[in-house]
């Protein structure tokens, strides 16, 4: 758990935290309303508790350790083009080459009996190796130095000389020093990686800001616009909106595809296989997930049940805010096309319920002629934190958006060494695909909230 790398997390749990992306184009924090009560704890402090337990007792069962790690065909390294052509060694089809054929494996050693003080410490290879993303890198001594000064320096132990990270601040105030979308200096410093790669000087995007550094406690006043990196494809300026690929095309910055440029067929011979060189049509997939045993007489319908991006919040942050309640029918809601609920005599803001082999969910209906005939959406992110009814089907409490779906693997998802198809943390990489399922829906004969079970429950406790 050494910090060489940091990348920003979003914990709906911890006290102090940071919230973005490469879409976002303000730094948000996350803060506690209240402290955590009695003996419970933030995830940091949590997890910093476990880690000092286990080198307690680490001496006795773990020392230093040596395991071998497999690192996928990374994206914007020269491995990304290491599989023009699809052979499996484990066929006979090619020689294993680690790298090309196969993963990297890399030996990574661990030290059981230094875990707490190196989960507490920044990792001295951001002082030897520097820090960087998307192919490029730029030197970090300087920032490093001002962390140091920032929140302390260790000054024995393994982490000597290591800049702390202690509390939750600590760790934000990493995040805000290394990253160039809050520190103007190294902004300038990852743009000019970027030129010597391109032959153009990028730097003016960052050079009005070079002297802005924004800390944690700026943002707790306020959200702070982030500063333009060459780590997103957009630009942030009082005359820009955010825009991806913006830089791309006013600072001929080459796209991260396979020819540089925006591409629109796949040549690659398991996407000609499915079809799919060309963005094509392909119709829902049937999952055989409505059963005789689930398809019940009477007023209901078999829909094509898609979940697309949250409606009313961010992920699943904000859904359950009052005002965003109240805006969105205070609660779980699907919805339905006009032809479709008339069919099966619902109406707009019934009760309704959605099954299949895999599971049910409870919800409002939404009817909107927005959609399509034959269809049904649930916009993600709906857990069953606030006014969830019972399912009649199940006898237990209605289900998430996903109660319905299952995970399945997309052969094509599974491409890897090839230019924009190579791995890439959070970006590309072996997906599920479990937003195109079939349900059957039909309105509630009655809204059961379970609260006696709940009443009886407690008082056997």
């Amino acid at each position: 758990v050494y910090s060489d790398i940091v990348l920003p997390t979003a914990s709906w749990y911890e006290k102090n935290d940071l919230n973005t992306s490469d879409m976002h184009p303000f730094i948000h924090p996350l803060q506690a309303a209240v402290d955590p009560a009695y003996e419970s704890k933030s995830d940091w402090e949590i997890f910093k508790s476990i880690a000092k337990k286990v080198q307690e007792v680490a001496p006795e069962i773990l020392g230093q350790e040596t395991d071998i790690v497999a690192l996928p065909l990374l994206h914007d390294t020269p491995a990304e083009l290491a599989q023009d052509q699809v052979k499996d060694w484990k066929k006979g089809e090619c020689d294993l080459i680690p790298g090309k054929t196969a993963p990297n494996y890399i030996p990574v050693e661990r030290d059981y009996t230094a875990i707490y003080d190196r989960f507490v410490a920044l990792g001295p290879l951001l002082d030897k190796l520097g820090n960087g993303g998307k192919g490029i890198s730029w030197n970090t001594e300087h920032e490093v130095q001002h962390l140091r000064e920032l929140n302390g320096e260790w000054t024995e132990g393994p982490a000597k000389g290591c800049a702390k990270i202690v509390t939750d601040i600590d760790a934000t105030e990493v995040v805000l020093m290394l990253a160039p979308e809050t520190n103007g200096e190294v902004a300038v410093k990852a743009w000019d990686s970027l030129s010597t790669f391109t032959g153009i000087d990028h730097t003016h995007l960052a050079k009005p800001k070079e002297d802005e550094k924004i800390r944690f406690r700026d943002i707790a006043v306020q959200p702070r616009k982030i500063i333009s990196s060459p780590t997103w494809s957009g630009l942030e300026s009082e005359k820009v909106c955010y825009n991806a690929g913006y830089t791309n095309v006013h600072e001929l910055i080459p796209w991260r595809t396979l020819t540089g440029r925006q591409q629109l067929y796949q040549d690659h011979l398991w996407m000609r296989a499915f079809g799919e060189g060309f963005m094509s049509y392909r119709p829902p997939v049937d999952l055989k997930t409505i059963t005789k045993d689930v398809q019940d007489d009477g007023d209901n319908l078999v829909l094509n049940f898609i979940t697309p991006h949250q409606k009313w919040g961010i992920h699943s942050t904000y859904s359950d805010n009052l005002l965003m309640l109240t805006l969105n029918r205070g609660g779980p809601v699907v919805w339905l096309s006009e032809v479709d609920a008339k069919k099966a005599n619902i109406k707009d803001n019934d009760w309704i319920e959605l099954y299949n082999t895999n599971g049910a969910l409870t919800a409002r209906a939404v009817v909107s002629q927005r959609i399509k005939e034959g269809t049904t959406f649930m916009y993600h992110a709906q857990e069953k934190i606030v006014n969830t009814p019972g399912s009649e089907k199940t006898g237990h409490r209605g289900g998430i958006h996903n109660s319905v779906t299952r995970t399945v693997l997309k052969p094509t998802h599974m491409i890897g060494g090839y230019a924009q198809q190579s791995y890439g943390f959070n970006y590309y990489g072996t997906v599920g695909a479990n937003r195109d399922e079939f349900v059957v829906v039909r309105k509630m004969k009655k809204v059961d909230w379970l609260d006696q079970e709940a009443t009886q429950k407690e008082a056997a406790e």
